[in-house]
């Protein structure tokens, strides 16, 4: 594709991404369904343009879609809604994981007779959720703020679980070697010390914005140090997107948790984030979260029809899943309509869409379907959040949800 072209494209995705967003504001439609049609258009429709045709660049895009969008995200928390939520985020992150990794294990060893290993893969890298969509969606409606702040830090918890556990079962596909211990010390040194980068990082940046005022005067200076601790990260196998999280909660909440010892070495007065530099953060996330999405579009494989079928009705097995779960782990007095956003937030991003692209890279002789299968749980996961999440907001699934959770004694913040 010739550069003017793709010059006329970016503007008019930009264009098409404004109008999606206002759209959604007034009829509650979410923009990422238009923007992922769009993306499969000009994709595996049209083939004007190809995933390969960015090489590297797409998983670089990917990861900044999700630092900023997480750092974004954990400014807006509140420390004493994460305390109050993390028993919650904790026991859904791990009990929707097993639950999704169990079932589309089966189900693929029914369905296509696959491999063992091959089809814990699969339910592995399909376990987690996109945080990308996760952030959209949840803040579109009025739920409670612990609701919001347990799917967000779902998001980035599961994150963990589907890098370790993927990387250690393709090990013994591909070699036939792996040792268990190491899964479990790289599931904890991935959680552990990527919170204590990020938390370690915001007392650091804090200390350096002090001593060097002229960096107050940028807006890239944040989102520069940012890049670093991510880099530092993920460079030594740890969560990137959770370090982004919790570099951005310890930014938004430092001086409720600060040592007094260090009250005079890192004034925290300082390092809360302006307004300007708030919405500066928030325009790169729209910018980034438009070209996210046409980007899986554009992803997405269908030459098998059978195999984007098969992905279907394992997304909606899926999500039927995802509602018992949600009854069985959630709080009885949770609101009904809380409990109904939760049960439709398990979309499929592009990180589970690049871990499927591992076993082909290896020239695993499943790799193929492997990819196929991924993609297609991918798209029809979107799909159905999205579809689902409309008519949740419109209230004509809300006597559905309320039949099977029942109603709860606190009601909703909306």
């Amino acid at each position: 594709m010739e550069t003017p072209v793709i010059i006329i494209l970016i503007g008019l995705f930009i264009f098409w991404g404004h109008y999606l967003a206002g759209f959604f504001e007034r009829r509650s439609i979410p923009d990422v369904l238009g923007l992922m049609l769009i993306g499969m258009l000009i994709g595996p429709i049209l083939h004007i343009a190809e995933p390969g045709s960015f090489g590297q660049y797409g998983r670089l895009f990917s990861n900044l879609v999700l630092i900023f969008i997480l750092f974004e995200s954990g400014t807006d928390l509140k420390i004493s809604e994460v305390i109050a939520s993390f028993r919650d985020s904790a026991g859904i992150t791990a009990a929707n994981f097993f639950v999704t990794w169990l079932a589309t294990a089966l189900l693929c060893y029914f369905i296509f007779g696959l491999e063992i290993l091959s089809c814990l893969f699969i339910g592995a890298t399909l376990g987690g959720t996109s945080s990308a969509v996760v952030v959209g969606l949840v803040k579109k409606i009025e739920v409670k703020p612990t609701t919001v702040t347990t799917l967000i830090i779902e998001s980035a918890e599961s994150d963990v679980f589907t890098l370790a556990i993927p990387l250690g079962i393709l090990g013994l596909m591909i070699t036939g070697e792996v040792q268990a211990g190491m899964i479990v010390s790289q599931f904890v040194a991935s959680l552990v010390l990527a919170l204590m980068i990020g938390i370690f990082g915001a007392f650091l940046w804090s200390f350096i914005i002090n001593k060097l005022p002229t960096l107050k005067t940028t807006k890239f200076a944040t989102p520069a140090f940012l890049f670093i601790l991510y880099g530092i990260a993920e460079y030594l196998n740890y969560s990137g997107p959770l370090t982004a999280l919790s570099f951005g909660i310890a930014i938004g909440n430092l001086k409720y948790f600060e040592p007094r010892l260090l009250e005079r070495i890192v004034p925290n007065q300082s390092i809360v984030l302006p307004q300007g530099e708030k919405d500066f953060f928030g325009q790169i996330v729209f910018l980034l979260r438009t070209f996210f999405f046409v980007f899986i579009g554009i992803s997405i494989r269908i030459e098998r029809l059978d195999w984007l079928v098969w992905g279907a009705v394992i997304t909606a097995i899926l999500f039927a899943a995802r509602i018992i779960v949600v009854k069985l782990v959630v709080a009885r007095n949770t609101p009904v309509l809380d409990k109904a956003v939760m049960s439709t937030m398990i979309p499929k991003g592009l990180g589970a869409a690049v871990i499927a692209t591992l076993p082909l890279r290896q020239e695993h002789p499943d790799g193929l379907i492997i990819q196929s299968i991924c993609f297609a749980v991918i798209l029809f996961s979107t799909i159905y959040c999205s579809v689902l999440f409309f008519l949740l907001k419109t209230g004509v699934t809300m006597p559905i949800y309320s039949v099977f959770y029942g109603r709860s004694s606190e009601p909703s913040d909306g």
